[in-house]
């Protein structure tokens, strides 16, 4: 796992512990031609990272190494203006 991504696991354990809840939310939105912002929440809440790049293959590459589980993908019937909600559990350890 390289540095970067190390960096984005530390930061959404800790910020899963500081809110007691080890599921997550990643999805993105459209908000115009090139400006797709995504979001990773945990109860409702947005959650900000150093790292301002995380992506779908982040977290493939962390369900990879074993540190997140991928639960559930949503169906387009239950998202409103986002695209490829999914949840998520971290693994903390």
């Amino acid at each position: 796992m390289d540095e970067r991504l190390s960096l984005i696991l530390t930061e959404l354990k800790q910020q899963c512990l500081v809110l007691d809840c080890v599921e997550f939310e990643f999805y993105w939105e459209m908000w115009g031609v090139m400006w797709t912002p995504w979001f990773i929440e945990v109860n409702n809440k947005s959650l900000s990272f150093t790292s301002n790049d995380v992506s779908m293959e982040d977290l493939d590459r962390l369900i990879e190494s074993g540190d997140i589980e991928l639960v559930k993908i949503f169906d387009r019937s239950e998202m409103k203006d986002e695209f490829d909600r999914k949840r998520y559990i971290v693994k903390i350890r």
